[in-house]
Formats: C-alpha cells, sequence, structure tokens
C-alpha cells in the first residue's frame, strides 16, 4: 500500500458523486440490450450473459491488479474509442477517423495535459505509485490531437454537416481547461457521453420492450453495481478514503467499460448501425 495525499474537496465530491449516480450506471441498460439481441429467451440465455459480463469485469480487475499502469493506458485508449465513437456525427472515411480520435481523445488526453500534476497525483492513485505510463502517453498525444484539431476545422469548414460536433468539442475544451479534471470528466461523461448513449439506446429499447420493464432492468443492474461498489470499498484498506473512493470508482468504470463497449460497440451497434448513427 502506498501512501497518497490527495484531498478532495466539496466541488470534487460532487463530481464523483455525479459519476457515481448518473454515469457508473449509464451501462444498465446493457441487460436489455442482450436481451434484445436474444440473451433474454430463456432463464439459461440470460443467466450465460450475466456470467459472461461477470467474469470480464472481473478479469479487468484482476488484471488490474497485477499490471496496472499498463490497464490504464489501455483504459485510456479504449475509452478514447468509446467515447470518440459515440460522439461522431460522421459515418465513414476521415471525417469520422478524426471525429473519434479528437472526441474521444480530447476528454481522456486533454485533461492530463491542462492539469498534469493533479492527473498525475489521480493516476498514481490509480496505478497504486506507478502512472509514468499514462502521463507519457497523454504527453504523446498531445501534439496528435492538435493536428488532427486543425484538420477538424479544414473538414468542417468545407462540410457544414460537421460545424455542430466542432463547436461541441470546441466548448468542451474550453471547460476542460478551465475546470479541475475531476469536474471537466464529470460534465463530460455524465452530460455529454451518457444522455447521448442512453437518447440513443432507449429510443431503439422502447420500440421491443415496454418502458417500465426496461425502467426496473436497470434500476437493478445500477442498484447491483452501486452493492459491489460499497462491498469494496469496505474491502480496500487505502491510506485514505479519497484514494479509495478515486480507486473504487474509476478502476470500476474501468471493469465494467470493456464488457459495455464489447456488447454496445461490438454486437449491438454493428446490428444497428442505421439507427444508431
Amino acid at each position: 500500500m502506498i501512501e497518497q495525499f490527495i484531498t478532495l474537496d466539496i466541488i470534487n465530491l460532487c463530481a464523483l458523486l455525479f459519476v457515481i449516480l448518473i454515469g457508473l450506471p449509464h451501462g444498465a441498460f446493457d441487460g436489455a440490450i442482450a436481451a434484445h439481441l436474444g440473451a433474454g429467451k430463456s432463464a439459461y440465455t440470460a443467466t450465460k450473459f450475466i456470467i459472461y459480463y461477470g467474469l470480464t469485469s472481473a478479469t479487468i480487475i484482476a488484471l488490474w491488479t497485477a499490471l496496472p499502469g499498463e490497464m490504464l493506458v489501455l483504459f485510456l485508449i479504449i475509452s478514447v474509442i468509446h467515447f470518440g465513437w459515440g460522439d461522431a456525427s460522421a459515418k465513414f472515411g476521415l471525417p469520422f477517423f478524426v471525429q473519434i480520435v479528437i472526441h474521444g481523445g480530447v476528454p481522456v488526453f486533454g485533461i492530463i495535459y491542462f492539469h498534469p500534476d493533479e492527473v498525475a497525483s489521480l493516476f498514481s492513485i490509480l496505478t497504486f505509485g506507478a502512472p509514468d505510463l499514462a502521463m507519457r502517453l497523454g504527453q504523446l498525444a498531445a501534439p496528435i490531437l492538435l493536428c488532427l484539431g486543425v484538420l477538424y476545422a479544414v473538414l468542417a469548414l468545407h462540410n457544414p454537416t460537421l460545424r455542430g460536433r466542432f463547436i461541441e468539442i470546441i466548448i468542451i475544451t474550453t471547460l476542460l481547461a478551465a475546470l479541475p479534471p475531476l469536474v471537466g470528466f464529470a460534465l463530460y461523461f455524465c452530460i455529454i457521453h451518457t444522455s447521448r448513449h442512453m437518447r440513443r439506446i432507449w429510443h431503439i429499447l422502447k420500440a421491443t420492450a415496454a418502458p417500465k420493464r426496461l425502467i426496473m432492468q436497470a434500476a437493478g443492474y445500477t442498484i447491483a453495481s452501486w452493492l459491489f461498489g460499497a462491498v469494496a470499498f469496505l474491502w480496500l484498506n487505502e491510506s485514505t478514503l479519497e484514494a479509495e473512493l478515486i480507486q473504487i470508482i474509476f478502476i470500476g468504470l474501468a471493469a465494467l467499460t470493456v464488457p459495455h463497449m464489447i456488447l454496445v460497440d461490438g454486437f449491438f451497434r454493428t446490428e444497428k448501425k442505421d439507427r444508431l448513427e
């Protein structure tokens, strides 16, 4: 166990609470998505989905414990892909690639660039004292994002359909630069990413399932994720409560993001491509 010296003020605590109550459970519709894809045909298929989902999450946690620095880097990379894919308005070609990298990279690596000292402390907690690899990745990403940002501006100048999202990323970048890292991330993750994801998923799922059933199912998965986090919080023996809270939220987020991304960006998005774009 390493000593961590980080104090979370009321604003940062509110940001973490925002992530717990809104952002972390945004994958609660994964059960409904799996049922929509066929996992709800029987108790056997539903149980198999839950087992696979749980084993994937447990594997991520185990790997994080063994290789925290490497797993943080992997988490950052898949977050860029997941965020960027969800925010991209283009459907193919160079604009699609640029939007994925910019809309995913700015919320992830922009925070590292704008707030290196604060992020280094957070990464040190998440990696148990080995944040260097993730910080170097953030430094490497900054000039790439800058170059692609200029290209994005040129593309948006010539393509009116890109301008709305281009203005959005300018606003997001400004907020991430001005706000503390946890606050900036919480605003993006909860207001932009989660709300956009929930609207798209709800629009598709409500056509084949009763809204009440979807809400009840999502509530069940949400409560389960909160209970799991509470148990992990009691089990951990970190040096400070702040360190425990950060580890539970973000390592837990990584453990849920991987199966969520496999389900949504792999199986569901492939089947419902036209309706998700």
